[in-house]
């Protein structure tokens, strides 16, 4: 019965069943209720009278915490709670490219796309790229014409990354940085008075 448990759940290390060796272990029942310290074959032993398994739940403690549950129900939750726990952790960067002979129509479509992820809380990456002959002027030009559309957000990095055929910035929704990138309320902020 364990064989099965460990080809469908590679990856995830748990002991259950025979795989817990230990001769006492501290028991929670399959309704949430402590039974205390328990011989480990007894505690098998209710398991299987319930069609269910004995998981080691808590390996650390002295003795071991284990519960009586369905182990592929289990391991389903576990896996379930770290996709959730990625996704809420790491908001997805959204990348908008533009192009060095864009039209104002499509800056300004794109422009409006950027600012509802940023509402959403995603970070945005502003790329304007270059190709051939197209002259760097030109493309820090339409980089610039771009970033005044984003004065009320904060930027990431201090200070946009130029290569040879493309300008990057990231911005974030909130926050305050002391960049050249900050809206005009924030630099007035940062520069000394008088």
């Amino acid at each position: 019965m364990d064989s099965k448990y460990n080809q469908r759940n590679k990856g995830f290390h748990t002991r259950v069943n025979e795989r817990i060796r230990l001769p006492r272990v501290l028991v929670i029942d399959s309704e949430g209720k402590s039974m205390g310290e328990v011989d480990t074959y007894k505690a098998l032993e209710k398991a299987r009278e319930e069609g269910l398994d004995l998981v080691e739940v808590s390996p650390n403690t002295n003795p071991p915490v284990c519960k009586i549950m369905d182990y592929s129900k289990y391991v389903y939750e576990q896996k379930k709670k770290t996709r959730k726990s990625k996704a809420t952790k790491n908001k997805d960067l959204k990348e908008f490219r533009f192009s060095v002979v864009i039209e104002q129509g499509d800056i300004d479509t794109r422009v409006r796309r950027a600012k509802e992820f940023l509402q959403k809380g995603h970070p945005v990456k502003i790329t304007v790229t270059r190709r051939g002959r197209q002259p760097r002027e030109q493309m820090k030009e339409v980089f610039e014409k771009i970033l005044t559309n984003f004065d009320g957000y904060s930027t990431i990095e201090p200070e946009p990354k130029i290569e040879n055929n493309y300008i990057t910035l990231t911005f974030k929704q909130d926050g305050k940085t002391e960049n050249k990138q900050n809206s005009s309320k924030e630099s007035k902020d940062v520069q000394p008075k008088g």
